[in-house]
């Protein structure tokens, strides 16, 4: 085993960029949190993923069906339960709304920046490991996966927990901290898949041979932490496997897994350029502060190198796979935040970094000043406030610059991640109401109320249909130019050709549809002199129309 790290607080405060304070930092990782509640109910919940995930759960939970996800009413394995079940217990508690849905990603995104400063203290100065949770709560990708229901927020704050308890391990030598690297990985196997203890084990296998610790390895290796870990993530995959078969291991295994990796579900995201985007698109608004990053790390040097192998396993591991996003490279970004903590923490004498990162403020802030004057558009119209805020927050920068030159880092810290944290607020309580009709289907359930069309069947495009079925209740049937349009399967009837849309559509006097322009422009095309369109909504490529057989009074808009 490796000898123990030095006490953290042992190092002289000289030595240090900013003072032992971390009161300062865990208050900017409060606010951080408090946005995250403030924007629970900024949006009814919008398509296609956070009414997948939603509607699941309210399905399992009306089924009383707790092991086996469930979409349509029908089983879904494109993730495993653990998320669904935590959102069922929201439900449960709270009734099925956007608040008690985004609950979930809002609670485990501060617990993850939480973890971050209880665990990251014990090895390094606790100034330090705060400033590390504030960049990581506030960083502006960690923030958006705490806000929208998605699994990916629940697998990072596992993944973060688990990481964290196999460095202290291998820091303090004490054998709980291996059992919770186990269990936490095994939730992380709940959340998302073999993808999590692949990438843990691949970094700390690269960082323990990189570091030429051959005791550690073997001791890691041999260690009963493998029973843990298989005690909680086994059971529920025995189960799915033993009832469900090759629908399970096959569904989930091999395509929802393996597959993603050869081919890419999204397309216009598959290549090279994207995560590096992504990461300093998602830092913002540190990204400025990268130019800072691996200084200081020969004082951590065990620790540098083990953020690196963590970082660099998850983003390796996800852009070999060729479907890609932005929230599957979630896990790097805590790593990459407590890299860049220990980096400002021996800012002293960097006079070349300190100026190029002043200017990427300036440059940032200049942008953001330009900003209400680039944007154009009916919605960049209704969101004039919030940019003209964006645009006071480009001065922001642009001062953080100024403030960096003089070396007051603190200053700058406070002022950058403060003043991002109020844009976000200012957005999240000036959404507009096109946002609504635009970004989600909450309407339709007014529009089947308010026309008379409880229960019929209602067409939606790929896109929309499960925003349809989860805020409406109706039966939806898809329309799309492939027979299969999904990635993974779904129990719903797909009208692709003519024929089988003229068949549909022949049977009925009105029929519902949510779908997008062009579909529009086929079925105009289609039933051209024996159908009527009324347009009931168009923002941002999503219509909602109702069709009418000629000769029949339409029904009134709402």
């Amino acid at each position: 085993m490796p000898d123990p790290v030095p006490t953290p607080a042992s190092e002289p405060a000289a030595s240090r960029a900013f003072p032992q304070r971390p009161g300062i930092f865990l208050a900017l990782v409060a606010l951080a949190g408090i946005t995250y509640f403030a924007g629970l109910n900024a949006l009814p919940l919008s398509d296609p993923d956070e009414v997948f995930y939603a509607q699941t759960a309210r399905e399992m939970l009306e089924h009383h069906s707790i092991l086996t996800p469930l979409m349509f009413g029908q089983p879904q394995f494109e993730k495993p339960p653990l998320t669904y079940w935590c959102l069922m217990a929201s439900f449960k508690a709270f009734g099925v709304t956007p608040w008690a849905a985004r609950l979930i990603p809002a609670v485990f995104g501060l617990l993850g920046a939480l973890a971050t400063y209880g665990l990251g203290r014990r090895v390094m100065p606790k100034s330090t490991a705060a400033l590390a949770a504030a960049i990581q709560a506030s960083a502006m990708v960690y923030l958006g996966q705490s806000i929208a229901l998605l699994t990916d927020m629940v697998f990072t704050s596992l993944i973060v927990v688990s990481m964290w308890g196999f460095y202290l391990w291998f820091a303090e030598q004490r054998e709980r901290f291996l059992y919770l690297f186990a269990a936490a990985a095994g939730l992380a196997m709940l959340t998302k898949g073999p993808v999590g203890i692949i990438a843990e084990l691949l970094a700390i296998v690269v960082f323990l041979l990189v570091a030429k610790r051959r005791e550690a390895f073997r001791s890691f290796l041999l260690h009963p932490w493998w029973l843990v870990f298989l005690v909680v993530a086994a059971p529920w995959y025995l189960y799915a496997a033993l009832t469900y078969g090759r629908a399970f291991t096959w569904e989930f295994l091999v395509h929802d897994n393996w597959h993603r990796i050869l081919a890419a579900e999204h397309t216009n995201f598959d290549n090279q350029y994207f995560y590096p985007a992504v990461i300093i698109v998602g830092m913002f608004p540190w990204t400025p502060l990268l130019a800072f990053l691996g200084a200081g790390w020969k004082k951590h040097r065990d620790l540098a190198m083990f953020l690196a192998m963590w970082f660099l396993a998850v983003y390796v591991i996800f852009a070999i796979a060729h479907s890609k996003l932005a929230s599957y490279i979630l896990p790097l970004f805590p790593a990459l935040a407590a890299s860049l903590a220990l980096s400002l923490d021996s800012l002293a004498g960097l006079r070349r970094r300190t100026v190029a990162a002043a200017t990427l403020f300036a440059l940032f802030g200049t942008g953001l000043v330009a900003a209400p004057f680039l944007a154009k558009g009916p919605l960049a119209a209704e969101m004039r406030p919030v940019l003209l805020v964006v645009a006071a927050f480009g001065v922001v920068q642009i001062a953080c610059g100024a403030l960096l030159l003089l070396r007051r880092l603190t200053s700058v810290i406070i002022l950058n991640a403060a003043g991002f944290l109020g844009v976000i607020l200012a957005g999240i309580m000036s959404i507009p109401a096109s946002a609504v009709a635009g970004f989600t289907d909450a309407d339709t359930a007014k529009i089947v109320a308010d026309n008379g069309l409880a229960g019929q069947t209602v067409v939606a495009s790929k896109l929309y249909a499960r925003g349809v079925h989860f805020h409406s209740g109706s039966p939806v049937v898809v329309m799309d130019r492939r027979s299969d349009p999904f990635w993974s399967p779904h129990p719903v009837e797909v009208l692709w050709r003519d024929d089988q849309l003229r068949a549909f559509f022949g049977g009925r006097d009105k029929v519902l549809c949510v779908v997008r322009p062009g579909d529009v422009e086929r079925l105009d095309r289609l039933f051209a002199g024996e159908r009527t369109t009324a347009v009931l909504s168009n923002l941002f490529d999503r219509m909602v129309v109702l069709s009418v057989k000629a000769q029949t009074t339409p029904l009134a808009s709402p």
